[in-house]
């Protein structure tokens, strides 16, 4: 549900969050960062993003499969051979 504050649609933290589709605590990481255009801060405590900035803020985010795929196509790390102790024990 958006708000209407200076003729302009706005969203809390917690309804941008729905719209995003991740957590509160990235959303506020991106805040922190100004990451998101037009986002204001009320008070010490309360945000207020555009509801057209958290649509487009959407768009531009990535999933770790998507943003990581270059470190999912490594090879295996390379185990070390077992000593010849074992073998000695015999």
């Amino acid at each position: 549900m958006a708000h209407n504050i200076e003729g302009g649609e706005y969203l809390t933290v917690a309804e941008a969050t729905a719209v995003m589709g991740c957590s509160e605590g990235w959303v506020r990481m991106l805040l922190r960062d100004g990451k998101i255009a037009g986002a204001r801060r009320i008070g010490q405590r309360v945000w207020v993003i555009p509801a057209a900035a958290a649509r487009e803020a959407k768009d531009n985010l990535s999933t770790r499969s998507v943003g990581k795929k270059h470190l999912a196509k490594r090879p295996a790390a390379k185990r070390k051979k077992p000593k010849k102790a074992a073998a000695r024990r015999k």
